[in-house]
This record gives C-alpha cells, structure tokens and sequence, in this order.
C-alpha cells in the first residue's frame, strides 16, 4: 500500500488536474458554461470530502481492513476524476 501522504498528494493532483482543464477551457470561452462550473464545484466538493476521509483515523482490527479501505478510496478516486474528464470532454465536443 502506498503512504497516505501520497494518496493525500494523488487525490489533490487529480482533482487540481480536472480543475485546471476547467479553468482553460472557460479561458478560451468568452463567457463561463455554467455546466463546467458545476464540474469545478463537483470536485472541490470531492476533493474536500476525500481528503477527509484518508485523514480520519478510523480504528481497524487488521491490516487487510487498512489496506481495502484505501484501496477503495483511491479506486473512487480514480473513477470519480474519469467520469470528470469525460463529462468535460463531451462539453467540449458539443461546443467545438
């Protein structure tokens, strides 16, 4: 299993990277397509909701419970910043 620091420094990356695609492509737009805001919004909602859940300390009666409760979360993650990416994607393509 990977550090929880770098699973702390994984879900900010992704989420920032999502963010910052949104941010680009409102910059190339004149004026801010409500539904990338609402994608902004999404993940800052996520990201917070996400690192709050690595920080907790949740107490677990085996290192098999530790090692799938991280596991699920940087799965989650995973999905999460896809489904993002190709939500903006379809934007985009619809808008070009």
């Amino acid at each position: 299993m990977a550090s929880i620091r770098r699973l702390k420094k994984d879900v900010d990356y992704l989420t920032f990277a999502v963010i910052a695609d949104c941010m680009n492509y409102n910059a190339s737009r004149e004026k801010n397509d409500p539904e990338v805001v609402n994608i902004v919004k999404t993940m800052v909602e996520y990201r917070n909701l996400t690192r709050s859940k690595v920080a907790s300390r949740k107490s677990f009666n085996d290192k098999k419970e530790v090692k799938a409760y991280y596991k699920g979360i940087s799965i989650d993650l995973l999905k999460t910043v896809d489904g993002e990416f190709t939500r903006l994607s379809d934007l985009v393509k619809k808008n070009a």
